[in-house]
């Protein structure tokens, strides 16, 4: 649902912002608004889905995967369809 994408793109913008923190770069070096929005409609669960949403390529997907396949999966079991 769309409701639903809400919260998991939320989730995915703060753990954004919390990695280009650390790494000092802005926001979108890490992944553009749209590829966010792409793991939000895909839902990615592992690295070969994760490198299917249009903006992850093998080096992104190497670097910050892992972190983001988590909080897909963790969002995913606290709120089943």
């Amino acid at each position: 649902s769309e409701k639903f994408q809400r919260g998991l793109y939320v989730r995915l913008k703060c753990l954004r912002m919390e990695l280009a923190r650390q790494q000092r770069v802005p926001a979108y070096v890490v992944f553009s608004d749209a590829t966010l929005s792409g793991m939000c409609r895909l839902l990615p669960a592992d690295n070969a889905e994760l490198l299917r949403v249009p903006g992850v390529g093998e080096e992104k997907c190497r670097r910050y995967g892992k972190r983001f396949l988590y909080e897909i999966a963790n969002y995913l079991s606290e709120n089943p369809d």
